[in-house]
């Protein structure tokens, strides 16, 4: 086999008219295929570079087009910025938990400048981690007035904010900060007196919100609504409804109001002045 590969044989062009040999040369088999074998190659070659390096490639079936090239890679982008997204909003639920769980954390905020603000939170003193911003700065919801004494609130005439059966009474020991009145789910809540909105949004543990600023350095807050009818900013009357009954966050059992009134910094007890 290998003596047919190697054998020569004569190879001659001649001249068509004249039959005058114009060229000679001795070849083999194996020196044929070996030809043979790198033309192909190299066409091989040619074809593969222009259909990977040029437009041609677009021609191939099932080759996606440059619109298409484009829309997954902005979509691959998009895809990463999603998870980065997903990321710091896992973060931030998981570091709400801790606090809400009563844990000291240290952690760093970044802002959207890219700023970074080292944050300390301390574990709260009861079931909102709004009482413990208040007592931590007693000044921060008053008013630049002089204190009143307690004795004087007696004269300060409140409208009631909800109707209902106290369920669960103020308890400073224990660290219940107000009181709980029970009554049926979408009933009004009202305003005990005039004042400003201070703060008016949703929380995992207590549901929505309202936080009044009134003179004579009181605070008023309700807890466990289902919706807020005011926002930040708002002046209200006393009175004016300014939310609605509900059963909202991890810390509620049942449609309620948890009321809170503090004074210069201090929870004091409702049910002294105000008959539910």
């Amino acid at each position: 086999m290998l003596a047919r590969l190697l054998k020569d044989y004569r190879l001659s062009l001649y001249d068509n008219n004249n039959l005058t040999e114009v060229y000679t040369s001795t070849v083999s088999r194996l020196s044929i295929w070996v030809i043979l074998l790198f033309i192909s190659l190299v066409c091989v070659s040619i074809t593969l570079i222009l259909l990977f390096y040029t437009p041609l490639r677009h021609s191939i079936p099932g080759y996606p087009s440059r619109q298409m090239t484009e829309m997954i890679k902005y979509n691959s982008i998009m895809v990463d910025s999603l998870q980065d997204e997903i990321s710091k909003r896992d973060n931030y639920l998981q570091k709400i938990k801790s606090v809400i769980s009563g844990e000291i954390i240290e952690d760093t905020v970044s802002n959207t400048e890219g700023q970074v603000t080292d944050v300390t939170i301390s574990p709260m003193k009861n079931d909102s981690i709004f009482d413990e911003l208040i007592t931590s700065d007693e000044n921060k919801f008053s008013n630049p007035q002089k204190e009143t004494s307690v004795n004087v609130l007696s004269n300060i005439k409140f409208f009631p904010p909800a109707k209902g059966m106290v369920t669960n009474r103020f308890k400073a020991s224990p660290g219940h900060f107000g009181t709980d009145v029970v009554g049926s789910k979408n009933s009004k809540i009202s305003a005990t007196l005039p004042g400003t909105v201070i703060f008016a949004e949703w929380t995992i543990s207590t549901g929505y919100v309202v936080e009044l600023q009134h003179d004579n350095n009181l605070v008023s807050i309700y807890k466990h609504n289902s919706d807020v009818l005011v926002k930040q900013g708002d002046k209200v009357d006393a009175g004016k409804v300014i939310a609605i009954m509900g059963n909202e966050g991890e810390l509620s059992t049942g449609p309620h109001l948890h009321f809170e009134l503090w004074f210069s910094g201090k929870p004091i007890d409702a049910e002294r002045y105000i008959k539910f």
